[in-house]
């Protein structure tokens, strides 16, 4: 396993995740590839499933945001339900910033799990709970971190829509997190850390400061409690051959 801490600049979850997504997928040779949290906005596109010659399905629970994708291969699908994920089983299975919307993580990458061919990934990018802005959008009646997320972070409501974040089992690379993943079975490939955010650019030009001297500190000596952004890579391991 490896484990690193970066700043939140180089944090592939959002632009860069494409680029990032697509170079897991040459690197592995990975065919059949599931995204859950697709939405209106799926990481791939079509260029990169005619490159690679996919079989790609993009899931989400919301039937209107896979609509807005006009994405082919699309499945009307809850990750946190009892009902296996279609169309498995995979060599890929990832997601861009859903994994703090799962209100049963247990469940979801469990569901992940079984759908994986052996030695297949599960790669995820996310939000962790113990940065301030998203302990606050935790915590806070959504009407109030509606107002906040639109002051400090505008965004396009029709293409990114707000959803309500849990943020269970969103944690840096803990000991506790660690475990959860291992628990279900799963091998840690590798788990990067972020540290940092630009909620409070610029509206709070001071605070951005201040906080970007403790990101500097913690990227010297570095505490998993403190991180903002993670992306972990999980792979189901090889079945284990029966003695004869």
């Amino acid at each position: 396993m490896i484990v690193t801490f970066r700043k939140v600049d180089e944090f592939e979850g959002w632009q860069k995740f494409p680029a990032f997504i697509e170079d897991v997928i040459a690197r592995n040779s990975a065919k059949r590839v599931c995204e859950i949290g697709a939405g209106a906005n799926p990481a791939i596109g079509q260029d990169v499933i005619r490159k690679y010659g996919l079989t790609f399905r993009a899931a989400d629970q919301v039937e209107g945001e896979l609509l807005k994708s006009e994405m082919e291969g699309t499945s009307v699908y809850d990750v946190c339900s009892t009902a296996p994920v279609p169309g498995a089983p995979y060599d890929l299975i990832f997601s861009r910033m859903t994994a703090e919307h799962f209100r049963d993580p247990e469940r979801a990458y469990t569901n992940m799990f079984q759908a994986l061919a052996p030695g297949g990934l599960a790669v995820h990018s996310f939000a962790t709970l113990y940065a301030l802005p998203f302990l606050l959008n935790r915590v806070l009646p959504d009407r109030v971190t509606d107002f906040l997320f639109d002051r400090f972070s505008p965004r396009d409501r029709e293409r990114h829509d707000k959803f309500k974040a849990y943020y269970s089992h969103c944690r840096g690379p803990m000991e506790s997190q660690l475990q959860f993943f291992r628990n279900l079975g799963y091998d840690i490939v590798e788990y990067r850390a972020y540290f940092g955010h630009n909620y409070y650019e610029p509206k709070l030009p001071l605070l951005d400061l201040i906080h970007r001297q403790k990101t500097k500190l913690l990227l010297k000596a570095p505490i998993a409690f403190f991180v903002s952004y993670a992306t972990v890579i999980l792979r189901r391991p090889l079945a284990k051959q029966k003695a004869a």
